[in-house]
């Protein structure tokens, strides 16, 4: 579910950037800008957390069924937006920043240079503008995605009991040197290191016990 609700916010992603693309380059249009990105993030800022929601309730359903398998009864948590806006709202080790406050950076950003190549008539600098905050607004939205996945995931681990998880990579030639060492490595709950880089594909499985024997 989490690939296709990205592809969707892709999707509209390139909506509301061809909008402001195709809006007519004049100087007039330029005292328009602010307000008009300001409602295009608006948009995209609802419509991403639609998504996540999603998200987080199909990782928590997972997250319980992976309990589950080790012969323990386990519940989803609860996911709702205030479960959301928490995760969220936490400083992000991987982005380096906060959702929201970033979010609000790359549309001011963006504003500023929109207007100012409208200002001088540089059209291809309004479209490479453009074109360079649709990246990097779909980068941050895959990776708050895939953070979703894991918060909640550690989450029901810990509403369920679970003291210890394993950290397990991909096995394939991409995996970094980083989470090469870290594969198969049991980690307290309450002590699993952040991912070491942007879009990593590692996970972690839930365990009954830990490196000693502890439960």
């Amino acid at each position: 579910m989490t690939d296709i609700l990205i592809a969707l916010l892709l999707n509209q992603l390139r909506k509301e950037v061809n909008r402001l693309d195709v809006m007519g380059f004049d100087q007039l249009n330029a005292p328009r800008i602010t307000s008009l990105t300001t409602a295009m993030v608006e948009r995209l800022l609802k419509e991403n957390k639609r998504a996540f929601l999603k998200i987080a309730k199909e990782a928590s359903e997972e997250a319980a069924d992976d309990i589950k398998l080790l012969g323990l009864v386990a519940i989803p948590i609860p996911t709702n937006e205030k479960y959301v806006d928490g995760v969220l709202g936490e400083y992000n080790p991987v982005t380096g920043y906060l959702y929201y406050p970033e979010a609000d950076r790359k549309r001011s950003r963006l504003a500023e240079a929109l207007i100012t190549a409208v200002l001088v008539g540089a059209r291809a600098d309004y479209h490479k503008e453009l074109r360079k905050f649709a990246n990097l607004w779909h980068t941050q939205t895959l990776q708050y995605g895939e953070t979703m996945v894991d918060k909640t995931r550690v989450n029901t681990f810990k509403k369920n009991g679970i003291k210890y998880v394993r950290w397990i990579t991909q096995g394939d030639e991409k995996v970094c040197e980083e989470c090469k060492e870290r594969n198969g490595k049991i980690y307290p709950v309450d002590k699993i290191p952040a991912k070491p880089h942007y879009r990593c594909r590692c996970w972690i499985e839930p365990l009954l016990k830990g490196n000693n024997g502890e439960s």
